[in-house]
């Protein structure tokens, strides 16, 4: 039996908000929905189950239909499929939705979750791209949500890309040293480079160990609605820990900006 949409906003939720204004803007914009395509992929899981978009799940593609429409970087594809909204100004309205939740308990609490979801997704994409570059297996980059899962301190994202980057480089010095195809010794290091790092980060022990993009507006549509649109972060979004003190103090002092 199909599920029956939520009939307002409202009854979606922040959640699905965000992630049907995220999959609507990559569409536009010519991006990724979300910094991962696993990441991506379960918005669209969720939206789908919520019956907001018909998706050929478990699979990306149907083997044939010419009317289904196509992520254009993940190349997932989908159909639209909420009768209650028409799909023209629904990217504006859903952006307004995002802009005006409250930031009372709830607010906060649902804006930290996905702060924390988006902040583990642009570190791992991070992670994959240096690992890419030292020609590792990119698929290691999925330990980093261990470490962060057992983190005792939140850290910004632009701290996790740090020990991405030398943890990898780690890596690449013991590939050197043992001058062998011991890859799961290599990972192995990998891994526990990163922990070493996050551990010496939350305690204090080292200043300055944070790498920000060049570029501070998100790649990713649902990284940039949620640091334009449902919070004022703007490039604070990769140098404040993501809990509801830095979303209050960026909501008091950092003007909004659009979503590029």
């Amino acid at each position: 039996m199909a599920p029956v949409p939520a009939p307002t906003l409202d009854d979606l939720g922040i959640q699905g908000c965000l992630a049907l204004a995220a999959l609507l803007m990559a569409q536009h914009k010519r991006i990724p929905v979300a910094p991962t395509r696993r990441h991506s992929l379960a918005m669209l899981h969720a939206l789908r189950e919520q019956g907001i978009i018909e998706a050929p799940w478990p699979d990306a593609r149907w083997e044939l239909d010419p009317t289904a429409e196509e992520t254009p970087i993940e190349q997932i594809q989908w159909r639209y499929a909420w009768k209650d909204y028409l799909r023209p100004g629904l990217l504006q309205a859903l952006e307004d939705f995002l802009e005006e939740v409250p930031h009372d308990n709830y607010g906060l609490a649902s804006r930290i979750r996905l702060w924390h979801e988006l902040a583990a997704s642009e570190a791992e994409r991070f992670f994959e791209s240096q690992l890419a570059r030292h020609h590792f297996e990119t698929s290691w980059a999925s330990d980093l949500a261990f470490v962060v899962r057992d983190s005792r301190q939140v850290l910004p994202i632009a701290q996790w890309r740090y020990c991405c980057w030398a943890a990898t480089r780690y890596g690449a010095s013991l590939a050197q040293q043992l001058r062998s195809t011991e890859t799961g010794v290599i990972r192995e290091g990998i891994y526990t480079e990163l922990r070493k790092r996050a551990q010496r980060l939350a305690n204090g022990d080292w200043s300055n160990c944070a790498f920000v993009p060049f570029q501070p507006t998100p790649e990713s549509a649902a990284s940039r609605l949620f640091a334009s649109k449902l919070t004022r972060l703007g490039a604070a979004f990769w140098t404040l820990p993501y809990e509801p003190e830095s979303l209050l103090i960026a909501r008091a002092f950092t003007p909004m900006t659009p979503a590029e």
